[in-house]
């Protein structure tokens, strides 16, 4: 199991303004930099902006090509692969830091004008964009006859991916010339200003120092642009064309990807851990507050309108995502035709696209624990008592906007209220974990999954709490994450007394709570309720520099450790890694080495 979290930036500018003009690039650059600096770190496989670290965790630009020139943008930051929920929000912790330490100790150009750096972990901006968390977990794509339908699916699609690769070859082609074209004439501008500087009138060559121009060449290649910087470069005309192009080849490969998903993976997953998800967002949500001034338990869940789809290829925005499939479909080389065949395995990541970017860590706990039971119990076919929802799309947003915990949608098992929804989960979850317990020999092999009931137990009481009464919100404070900023909002006041607060002033609220800084509300209000943390703090010092021991993600922080900083004879990284992989450039030899995979089986997972 793991998570990506994608980190809003906002740069604040020394003049006060709105909001300054550093690029997103220039950003997620200061940012790397900066957790860099921190720990080792080495290049992705892929090239590109990625780094890998050695924590396990890694780092990327998430902004879209086109935007990262622009002011703005998002940072994501993953997770090592753990196998128990209490790792996980112990390594979520530790990005959090990382972020936060990393955004004061950015070092920007004196004339970009910067006075300080913000980085906010929520889930929708002021204008609407959503973005945050996504859980990912290992699980059975299918079984039975429904796992040979699968992979002869995937066959399929192994032959459309080869047919779309061969279409598409006259546009890469096109592409790479248009790129190198581009680049040699940059090159040649360069040198052309470099000679006019180092031949000037009024010197001569003997008097020019031999050594003053030492850092040419390394000038030249920190300008030397990688792939993706080459491409935008180009003519806008000639980018929207070549992407426009890209898409109509690819959309065979699309349409069949979407079949697969909806019709042959995880079939038993979207029926009975959709209402789970839905009806979580009453004790997992961060809250949010729109233009209208209406709260909403999530900000995430505003834009979800189907069950499962890609994600974001057409705008739109699932509950279960399998996008990275695609991008498996469509690697950046033709290594991606090979790789397809890790689709034909058993076990698959299942990736949850409707999750909040919890500060908490009793939302934390409850929110991974929970999935991990339900899916355990997936996997061992005790199913009976999970409810199924009749449509979910449409209780999600009336649950979203039920945040008095009123109204009830149908289920398989009658109408039900979303507290009643968690409630009916965590007893058929707690029914299955004594039940193994008692068949067990080891009862203390289910110890993690006691911890996730008991936090899980301890949410939905909270929420219960307030339903009853909306005066008890002391308990659920610094706990439950929509709740707490919903206590903010209304404890916000005008400027004048007896003024109510506009909506800026609790725009401010809604968007501050998140902040990653000492000013941020949630960090100030647990500055005096330590108390409430579930993770000790030397567990955390402890993932800010390991991956947990039995996770592929230590061999990988190993590597990387050992490393990095190194460079091989022709000046290029001695190691460059991927989740799984990694390349080693030694002796005059390239050395792949495949990270070992831990038994993700068992109640470990829970």
């Amino acid at each position: 199991m793991g998570m990506e979290t994608e980190f809003a930036t906002f740069v604040e500018p020394l003049d006060g303004g709105v909001q300054s003009q550093v690029s997103a690039r220039e950003v997620y650059v200061a940012l790397r930099d900066a957790i860099c600096r921190q720990m080792p770190a080495v290049e992705g496989l892929d090239g590109g902006d990625r780094r890998f670290f050695a924590n396990g965790s890694a780092l990327n630009l998430e902004t879209h090509l086109s935007f990262r020139d622009e002011p703005g943008g998002l940072v994501e930051m993953a997770t090592p692969e753990v196998l128990r929920p209490s790792d996980l929000v112990a390594c979520q912790r530790a990005i959090d830091e990382i972020m936060r330490e990393a955004s004061d100790e950015v070092h920007f150009e004196r004339g970009q004008s910067v006075h300080r750096l913000r980085v906010l972990k929520n889930s929708c901006d002021a204008a609407g964009h959503l973005y945050g968390c996504q859980e990912n977990y290992e699980t059975d794509v299918a079984s039975g006859l429904g796992l040979v339908a699968y992979r002869l699916a995937i066959v399929c699609l192994w032959a459309m991916q080869v047919i779309c690769v061969l279409l598409s070859i006259p546009v890469v082609a096109s592409i790479v010339v248009a790129s190198m074209l581009q680049r040699g004439l940059s090159n040649l501008r360069l040198r052309r200003g470099i000679n006019e500087q180092t031949n000037p009138a009024v010197e001569s060559d003997e008097d020019q120092p031999v050594d003053s121009f030492t850092d040419d060449d390394e000038w030249l290649d920190e300008c030397e642009s990688d792939s993706e910087e080459s491409f935008v470069a180009l003519p806008r005309w000639f980018q929207w064309l070549s992407i426009t192009l890209m898409r109509i080849l690819h959309l065979p490969l699309v349409f069949g990807l979407r079949v697969v998903g909806s019709h042959f993976a995880f079939r038993a997953q979207r029926r009975y851990l959709t209402g789970l998800l839905v009806s979580r967002i009453a004790i997992m949500g961060t809250g949010h507050l729109d233009h209208d001034g209406c709260f909403f338990l999530s900000g995430k869940a505003l834009g979800v309108d189907r069950v499962t789809d890609i994600g974001g290829f057409s705008g739109e925005r699932p509950i279960f995502v399998y996008g990275h499939w695609l991008t498996k479909l469509c690697g950046r080389s033709w290594r991606s035709i090979a790789e397809t065949r890790h689709l034909l395995k058993q076990r698959q990541r299942l990736q949850i696209g409707l999750s909040d970017s919890n500060l908490s860590d009793l939302a934390q706990w409850a929110k991974i624990g929970s999935v991990a039971l339900v899916l355990d119990m997936i996997e061992s076919k005790e199913t009976r008592d999970l409810p199924r929802l009749r449509r979910p799309i449409r209780a999600l947003h009336v649950f979203n906007r039920d945040w008095n915990l009123l109204r009830r949608v149908p289920t398989t098992h009658g109408e039900m209220t979303s507290l009643e929804l968690q409630t009916k989960y965590y007893r058929a979850a707690e029914a299955f974990v004594r039940k193994q317990q008692s068949t067990t020999k080891r009862a203390s092999e289910w110890d993690e999954a006691e911890r996730a009931l008991q936090h899980w137990a301890e949410s939905i009481r909270l929420v219960r709490q307030f339903r009853k009464d909306g005066h008890q919100t002391s308990q659920g404070l610094g706990r439950i994450d929509w709740l707490g900023k919903r206590w903010m909002i209304d404890q916000a006041v005008g400027e004048t007394p007896g003024e109510s607060a506009s909506w800026t002033i609790r725009k401010k609220i809604d968007l501050r709570y998140h902040e990653l800084s000492e000013e941020g509300y949630f960090a100030r209000f647990m500055e005096d309720h330590q108390e409430r943390e579930l993770i000790h703090r030397g567990d955390v010092t402890l993932r800010r520099r390991n991956a947990p021991a039995d996770s592929p993600a230590a061999h990988r922080g190993w590597m990387i450790r050992e490393f990095s900083g190194e460079a091989s004879a022709e000046g290029r990284p001695v190691m460059r890694t991927d989740w799984d992989r990694a390349l080693v450039n030694q002796d005059q030899a390239v050395r792949t080495v495949v990270f070992r995979e831990a038994d993700k089986r068992g109640p470990a997972n829970a």
